[in-house]
């Protein structure tokens, strides 16, 4: 089974992020949550565990003690598990970091940016000094994976200052970086200002391929890149329709069938509102998980399409593929066994998974 767990706390909302959170929540709030989390849980056997929000590392290193305590107990972990958890720079000190390397394979670090005014503009409120820190702190505990979050085509943003931050994100020694670029749908506080540049935000989504493969950095999904062996298991599992259960508020799970998605008030959550079901049919269904993970550069072979919960046959979706291919034929490469886009074509992927869906 594959987990996630959504922390919905926050110490102020930034102008980019759209993802549910709470801000000034007392201690005693954050204690409420973790004693309902706590009873949630399902005992069973997890091979990813993904834990984000919000800002995990909000947590002070008694309550993260106190996650990590019943995660153990609540949970038996496949002995190759991977465990992740997102993290704010300035949220990180030298004992919480050596505290999260006693059970987590993996870190999530949200920079953003490493430049300080861009960071300022977006409502990232981390110093230079603390960043540096957190970096130091990374390399010093050294996780066996570690990513570095970075946001492009923000307001006003150069193609220098974008190139400087591959580079340094490269550069420091994070394994796996996630370069997403700003939307309207994306922006939350920000879409209000935010003006689309396609052609601009095309030419920094080519120069983040470039610049991070010569640092042996590649991409495998359109947003994500990472050294051989580095590729974040939960999402391409959960990319490739792969079961999942979600705990705290606005987390989403998937049965094989249907998704549920817990509602986005902590308050409602911890009354126990029931979650949304997302149902659909079986058709539909697949189509929408065989859409996701064309994202990946690796697509689909017939051996993972079989692996999905009530997949139909693999030649069906050989002709779905190839009536998508006489529509976009330089962006589909179809063999018999293999389904994937080209690299070019991913950057018309949101067409293509519209003729798919």
């Amino acid at each position: 089974m594959n987990c996630y767990i959504h922390i919905p706390f926050c110490l102020s909302k930034c102008g980019y992020c759209a993802f549910y959170s709470e801000t000034g929540i007392s201690a005693s709030g954050i204690d409420r949550y973790l004693a309902a989390l706590e009873n949630a849980l399902l005992p069973e056997q997890i091979s990813t565990l993904y834990i984000g929000g919000g800002t995990p590392t909000l947590l002070t290193c008694t309550q993260l003690e106190r996650l990590i305590g019943f995660l153990r107990k609540k949970f038996s972990f496949a002995h190759d598990a991977e465990i992740s958890i997102e993290a704010n720079p300035e949220t990180l000190t030298g004992e919480k970091v050596a505290l999260l390397r006693t059970f987590f394979t993996r870190i999530s670090l949200g920079v953003q940016s490493f430049d300080g005014e861009l960071r300022r503009r977006i409502g990232r409120k981390c110093s230079d000094e603390g960043l540096q820190k957190a970096l130091r702190l990374l390399r010093e505990a050294e996780f066996p994976h570690w990513n570095c979050d970075l946001i492009y085509s923000l307001p006003d943003e150069t193609d220098c200052q974008w190139e400087n931050d591959l580079h340094l994100a490269a550069q420091s020694g994070a394994d796996h970086i996630s370069c997403y670029s700003l939307t309207p749908e994306r922006s939350a506080l920000l879409g209000m200002e935010f003006a689309e540049d396609d052609e601009r935000e095309y030419k920094m989504f080519e120069m983040a391929e470039k610049i991070l493969s010569s640092y042996g950095i590649f991409r495998y999904e359109v947003s994500n890149y990472a050294r051989k062996g580095a590729e974040c298991r939960h999402n391409l599992n959960v990319w490739r329709g792969g079961l999942l259960r979600g705990y705290g508020p606005s987390a989403a799970d998937f049965d094989g069938v249907d998704r549920h998605i817990q509602v986005e008030s902590l308050a409602d959550w911890l009354a126990g509102a029931p979650p949304e079901v997302d149902h659909i049919d079986t058709v539909e269904r697949l189509n929408e998980i065989f859409a996701v993970n064309l994202r990946t550069v690796a697509g689909w072979t017939a051996e993972l399409w079989n692996a999905v919960p009530n997949a139909d046959s693999w030649s069906n979706r050989l002709e779905k593929a190839q009536k998508a291919a006489l529509k976009y034929p330089d962006c589909l490469q179809i063999s018999e066994n293999s389904i994937k886009l080209y690299p070019g074509g991913l950057l018309y992927w949101n067409d293509i998974a519209a003729e798919l869906l």
